[in-house]
């Protein structure tokens, strides 16, 4: 089987000019563009992690960082309950946005699929999926969060001479090394579940009906058969996000740094980045549709709206 990328992604902006601009119409712009942020709310939560420098072979100012916080906190003891219930309302916070997140992946695909820009009806059908992309995402992030915490806290042992390992040594050098080769391939794990969640389950959800752990498991065949094709896909995704990337730096200087604060303001960020987002969710579909017919979720061509740049216009109902 034959794997493409450029093709995909040419057939997804010829649906992305066809959704946008046949005719530009500015309501549509922005309820569409509401459903893509949000859909991305909680999107770059756990993309990045801290980075820091040790200093001294036995990792003192680390631990004596520790000692001052614990000291100060110990001087101050009415300021525990505020740093509890503000790490408290932070994360109930951060399960809010998550489950307004996973339904808003739906909405925003359903309206890339069928080129519409609703937020109400699908809100209310796509309940069930939204839930079960909820919790399985909260789980997901649980685990994420469980990993790189303990990797990052056998670092930081490490770097503080614990039981004699200290970056004076070839053994404490060696274990930070192999430490951190760990997170970063961890990382790297992370990041291709979380976007392979995002491009390739929840359109299997959605054209399935299954829940998030009956579509991995779906999927889970596909990924082992076709894995060097998903590794290239990530690549490809990544080096579209660089060309971005460059694109909005270009933007801003060329603006005088005021695209860089019109792309910083929630939501509005989105409205200005709308073509990007919809090309990308479209060609996650183009691609996967590649694979099998079964994973076509756009609707078939009709006389008067061909689908764009040689299309499959087969159309599926909707069972497994």
């Amino acid at each position: 089987m034959k794997i493409a990328y450029v093709e995909p992604l040419q057939r997804a902006w010829a649906r992305t000019r066809l959704t946008l601009f046949a005719p530009l119409d500015l309501a549509k712009w922005l309820v569409l563009a509401f459903s893509a942020w949000l859909a991305g709310l909680v999107d770059g939560v756990g993309g990045g992690a801290p980075s820091g420098r040790i200093r001294s072979g036995h990792g003192a100012d680390f631990v004596g960082g520790l000692y001052s916080l614990q000291e100060w906190f110990a001087q101050h003891p009415w300021l525990v309950p505020l740093v509890v219930a503000a790490i408290v309302a932070g994360a109930l916070l951060l399960v809010v946005l998550l489950w307004l997140s996973s339904r808003g992946k739906f909405i925003f695909l359903d309206n890339v699929v069928h080129n519409r820009a609703a937020i109400v009806e699908p809100w209310g059908r796509y309940r069930r999926l939204g839930n079960s992309l909820f919790l399985w995402r909260l789980g997901f992030f649980a685990v994420a969060i469980a990993v790189l915490a303990a990797l990052a806290g056998v670092l930081l042992l490490v770097a503080g001479g614990v039981a004699g390992f200290t970056v004076a040594t070839v053994r404490g050098t060696v274990a930070i090394a192999l430490g951190v080769l760990a997170a970063l391939f961890s990382i790297v794990a992370l990041a291709c579940v979380a976007l392979f969640l995002d491009s390739f389950v929840v359109p299997v959800m959605a054209r399935t009906e299954l829940g998030a752990a009956a579509a991995w498991r779906l999927l889970l065949p596909w990924f082992e058969a076709y894995s060097g094709a998903f590794l290239g896909y990530a690549l490809f995704v990544l080096a579209l996000g660089l060309a971005v990337g460059v694109a909005v730096v270009v933007f801003g200087l060329l603006t005088c740094c005021v695209g860089f604060l019109l792309l910083a303001i929630p939501y509005m960020g989105t409205v200005l980045l709308l073509p990007v987002f919809v090309t990308y969710r479209a060609f996650s579909l183009e691609f996967l549709a590649q694979f099998d017919p079964a994973f076509q979720l756009f609707p078939p061509a009709t006389p008067s709206q061909p689908l764009p740049m040689g299309g499959d216009s087969r159309r599926l109902d909707s069972s497994p």
